[in-house]
């Protein structure tokens, strides 16, 4: 069996709804609605070391679950014959960056986009990458920093 056959998706496979789709799906939805909450709840308390911590499990352990979803071979059936396709590009271009402009480049759009993007920017740059999770979960570092100052310093501004 040739390299090109091996790794095909059906027109069949390319069509179906599978459970990783809602699994997402639900992942996604999940953080945007339990995030405000987690937030609330977090700037509530006395401690900014508390409301630090709270907020930035709440966010590695939704980041590592939607890149877990991402990264599943069934969610973008597609992507295979597009990244085969368009591998000698995209190599061209990241090989200008290698493993630590894209472990930063991660870092940097996760510390402004949150976990979601941090999820995605890893799946796409960091796709073979055996430590892309500790790396989602580092650049949750710096976000939470900077949701925690923000909203400590939006209560204090209007005295809540």
């Amino acid at each position: 069996m040739s390299k090109i056959n091996k790794h095909r998706v059906s027109l069949s496979d390319k069509k179906k709804f599978h459970w990783v789709h809602l699994a997402s799906i639900v992942i996604v939805t999940g953080y945007f609605l339990l995030s405000k909450i987690n937030i609330v709840n977090a700037m509530s308390q006395d401690s900014l070391i508390n409301s630090f911590f709270q907020i930035y499990l709440f966010g590695s352990i939704f980041a590592c679950l939607f890149l877990y979803t991402l990264s599943h071979k069934k969610f973008f059936p597609v992507s295979g014959d597009i990244e085969r396709g368009e591998e000698k590009n995209e190599n061209k271009l990241l090989k200008k960056y290698r493993r630590h402009g894209k472990i930063l480049g991660t870092i940097i759009i996760g510390t402004i986009g949150g976990p979601i993007f941090s999820s995605l920017t890893a799946r796409i740059l960091l796709k073979n990458y055996r430590l892309k999770y500790l790396v989602i979960m580092f650049a949750n570092i710096p976000s939470t920093i900077l949701t925690v100052a923000i909203s400590n310093g939006f209560i204090k501004f209007f005295n809540f």
